[in-house]
């Protein structure tokens, strides 16, 4: 499996913290499960937690088998417009004990930058050593991805924040 640290916008964070996002989207990915120190950027700036993502699935590739779907092949259809083609699983998420601040990374590597998309662990060891020694908690959640979740596949965050399970969550406190 492989390692890597993963830049994460903060607005897409809340639909990932209570699992309601199922799918991340990158115009290129890892092409096998992946292990993601999941770094927030902007003014978070924070290693926040590990994702569990699963092995990508190539939506131009994949398009016809959405066929039966017709308000999922629509939103399929705009991400492979806009070339985020790669729908990438998300398993699980387990958030670190305490974040890691990107200015307890500089103490440790000066001048370090964090990636526009995502840094391969092999080819950072010091960072990886870094991230190896948090403890984290138990996994918030747990999604099997046995087969595709045609009602989250392709929507956006917005799309996302205005369902029901989002608005629930958004009145709790995890």
């Amino acid at each position: 499996m492989k390692e890597i640290f993963l830049s994460f916008r903060p607005e897409y964070y809340k639909p990932l913290l209570y699992g309601i996002k199922k799918y991340e989207y990158r115009k290129r990915f890892c092409d096998e499960k992946t292990k993601a120190y999941l770094y927030l950027s902007g003014k978070v700036r924070q290693v926040i937690g590990i994702m569990e993502l699963g092995k990508p699935i190539r939506l131009d590739l994949t398009r016809d088998d959405y066929l039966n779907y017709p308000e999922t092949l629509k939103r399929v259809d705009k991400y492979i417009s806009g070339k985020d083609i790669n729908a990438i699983p998300i398993k699980s998420l387990s958030l670190f004990k305490e974040p890691i601040s990107l200015e307890d990374i500089r103490k440790e590597i000066p001048n370090f930058m964090p990636p526009q998309m995502y840094y391969i662990l092999d080819n950072q060891p010091k960072l990886k050593q870094i991230l190896e020694s948090h403890s984290v908690n138990e996994r918030l959640f747990y999604h099997k991805h046995d087969g595709i979740y045609y009602d989250n596949l392709a929507k956006s965050v917005s799309e996302l924040e205005k369902t029901q399970e989002f608005k629930n969550y958004s009145y709790k406190e995890l």
